[in-house]
């Protein structure tokens, strides 16, 4: 086993503890928020299971879109305004398609714009909600999206899917702790 295969495990072993731990952190988000992110948490542990394997590379084509736009889906419920059932379902179909275009034709590109644009809503979603750490994992599901297109980076992908996941599921929103900004008045 040479190293890069034992680094590459070592990161699929990373992202599948990272969908555990996901998936008890979302535990107090509101129910669409924490569906679509527990199914984009269980398309990552797909993509985990995938690297010792040896299918990773054809894994990630298929998985990598859909998780995306899941957690998209996931953030705009969550720091703006939850999707409707029929645009939610059809960001999923769009996302499912990209993945299915870029693995039976062998175009990376298809599978990267989902991913790009699922990374933007997040950030964008994010800095409506004013949470630093959704921004944080929309940058990491950007570089998610980078390191995806790069030869031998597979561990970077499993690595920043781990920390999108955990970004998501885990932040708090800056809130003061002053009761003077928050409007309260003293009590006598």
């Amino acid at each position: 086993m040479g190293l890069d295969s034992l680094l590459d495990n070592c990161a699929a072993l990373t992202l599948f503890a990272a969908t555990i731990g996901a998936w008890f952190l979302a535990a107090p988000l509101p129910l669409s928020a924490r569906l679509y992110l527990r199914f984009g948490g269980v398309l990552f542990s797909a993509l985990a299971v995938s690297v010792p394997l040896g299918l990773a590379d054809a894994a990630s084509l298929l998985l990598l879109p859909l998780a995306s736009s899941a957690l998209m889906v996931s953030a705009l419920a969550r720091f703006a305004r939850p999707l409707p059932v029929i645009p939610a379902c059809l960001v999923l179909v769009l996302g499912l398609a990209a993945g299915l275009g870029a693995l039976l034709s062998g175009v990376v590109l298809l599978a990267l714009v989902p991913v790009m644009i699922a990374g933007l809503a997040v950030i964008a979603a994010a800095i409506q909600g004013i949470a630093v750490m959704p921004v944080l994992a929309g940058a990491g599901l950007i570089a998610s999206g980078l390191a995806f297109t790069e030869q031998g980076a597979r561990g970077g992908l499993l690595l920043f899917c781990a920390a999108t996941l955990i970004g998501l599921s885990r932040s708090q929103l800056l809130r003061s702790s002053s009761s003077a900004l928050r409007g309260e008045t003293a009590q006598p």
